[in-house]
């Protein structure tokens, strides 16, 4: 699976979301505001402001709650 995970420093949603990728052997790749984007590039890519966002083969999975219950 190509992954992708959208996070900001010290999130403790974002830490969660990046353990059950891994958790399930998943590699994913970080893209981290404020330094490879902003809130603005979040908005505009996901419609939401909140982090972590999560992207798996291309699909619009959502927040470490939704990435639960994708896998659940």
């Amino acid at each position: 699976s190509k992954i992708s995970i959208i996070t900001k420093p010290g999130c403790p949603f974002c830490a969660r979301a990046k353990q059950a990728l891994l958790d399930k052997g998943l590699r994913y790749e970080e893209v981290i505001l404020g330094t490879d984007a902003t809130s603005v590039s979040l908005k505009a890519i996901t419609g939401r402001s909140t982090v972590p966002q999560v992207f798996i083969d291309g699909k619009h999975i959502g927040g470490s709650e939704d990435l639960e219950a994708y896998f659940a």
